[in-house]
């Protein structure tokens, strides 16, 4: 609706009722719009667990195979969707074993748009919550989409649901597998310390090697002063030399 200026020139406009709706939810603390969303969430999955239970109460039509099971889906899953919303830390381990992608709000939207699917198949009663669970499929990505704090806070509270499962869940395989572990920490200290002492034999031999053969005289004995016995390198044949004046003999000096 517009209203005209008092100069007669262009409309004045006037805020309407979806504006100012839109302007509340955007200004709207995000732990109330959480609780808001939980809330429908949770009305959502009790909905879809009674469709699948309306179909053996209601006598609306006849049961078959195919009926049974697709019950007994929407059963299971909307309990999952409804253990979920309600926040059960005892339940996030097995989240994390078997549905990790209800840590995401993406995961967790498919999931919601599979179980309203398979509501679809159980008659009227399943139609219309069918619908229903569309709906609100629909109106929580527009909420995402529309307020980021919200987004930001939901996306935290999930990382944190997820890091604490994880951590409580390694505990708990530390306390059930600790002398396994310990044994396996001893085993790689042990190898440290053989891989150790390893290098330091590898080391010393490469020092050894480095250095030139050590003179034999005084172990040859009887040689005159000065004189020294070494080993030729290529024929392993011994040689004296006299270390003061340089000289060498193939011959042992007397």
């Amino acid at each position: 609706r517009a209203i005209m200026s008092a100069e007669g020139g262009a409309p004045a406009e006037d805020k309407s009722c979806l504006g100012g709706c839109c302007d509340k939810l955007k200004n709207m603390d995000p732990g109330t719009l959480s609780y808001i969303m939980k809330v429908i969430n949770i009305v959502n999955a009790v909905l879809l667990m009674f469709t699948g239970i309306w179909v053996y109460i209601g006598g609306e039509s006849s049961l078959n195979v195919l009926l049974v099971l697709a019950s007994l889906y929407v059963i299971c899953f909307s309990a999952i969707l409804l253990i979920w919303e309600l926040k059960l830390e005892c339940c996030n381990i097995c989240f994390l074993k078997n549905m990790g992608f209800m840590f995401s709000w993406r995961g967790r939207l498919l999931f919601f748009i599979f179980v309203g699917t398979l509501a679809f198949g159980l008659g009227t009663v399943g139609i219309v919550i069918g619908v229903f669970t569309f709906v609100n499929a629909a109106w929580n990505v527009f909420v995402v989409c529309f307020h980021p704090e919200y987004f930001e806070r939901l996306r935290e509270t999930a990382e944190k649901e997820l890091r604490d499962a994880m951590v409580s869940e390694a505990a708990k395989f530390t306390a059930n597998n600790a002398d396994a572990i310990g044994d396996a920490a001893l085993a790689a200290a042990e190898d440290g310390a053989k891989d150790q002492v390893d290098a330091k034999g590898w080391e010393g031999e490469a020092a050894t090697a480095g250095q030139s053969p050590k003179p034999a005289a005084a172990a040859a004995g009887g040689l005159p002063a000065g004189w020294e016995m070494r080993t030729d390198e290529h024929s392993g044949t011994p040689y004296w030399v006299n270390a003061t004046t340089g000289e060498q003999s193939w011959e042992k000096p007397t």
